[in-house]
């Protein structure tokens, strides 16, 4: 099986994963799709990107809105966020609020470079797939990790990180071509 045949197959089995019967039964957890049977190296692929994506650690954990100390408001326009830097501290947790000033969906993700590059590698493989970036299923897919937001034009979401190291972080929108047209910002932590 070549490649535009792997790539139809697993459009074709993420249309059906994504299926309302199985979005009813509640089938999907974070991003994986391991019920779609890839094979070969798009399997292996997946298998490694999701492993990536499961781990924060690096960089630090979801918290909670209740313990954050402050509330960074960010807004999305075509193609640049209006933050572009923030200096925190290790141990700071700080809600995000992030609103979509352009003209489409956006997303606003926090990681360090290798988390934001292997977040670049999943979208392009799931726009490859056909799936919509947009839907609630997607969303959910981050929702038990908690450092991305979706977030439709005219939309406002919020999210509340814990930085647990010192280090040097992003946030990017991580759809196809948005971070490296510039839609990225810096987090340095002390």
């Amino acid at each position: 099986m070549n490649f535009r045949h792997t790539v139809s197959a697993a459009a074709i089995l993420g249309a059906l994963w994504f299926s309302p019967a199985a979005l009813a039964a509640g089938e999907q957890g974070g991003h994986d799709m391991a019920g779609m049977n890839m094979s070969g190296d798009m399997g292996k692929m997946h298998e490694e990107l999701e492993a990536k994506l499961a781990d924060t650690s690096a960089f630090g954990e979801k918290g909670t809105p209740s313990d954050a100390s402050q509330t960074v408001k960010v807004t999305g326009e075509e193609i640049r966020y209006d933050v572009t830097a923030l200096t925190l501290k290790t141990g700071d947790t700080v809600t995000f609020q992030f609103t979509n000033k352009g003209e489409q969906p956006h997303e606003f993700t926090i990681g360090d470079a290798a988390y934001q590059e292997a977040a670049k590698q999943m979208m392009a493989m799931m726009t490859e797939m056909g799936m919509d970036m947009t839907a609630p299923e997607h969303e959910a897919m981050h929702a038990k990790v908690g450092n991305t937001l979706i977030v439709k034009p005219g939309e406002t979401k919020s999210l509340t990180w814990k930085f647990t190291k010192p280090g040097d972080f992003l946030f990017a929108c991580n759809f196809v071509g948005h971070s490296e047209a510039g839609m990225l910002g810096n987090i340095t932590v002390k």
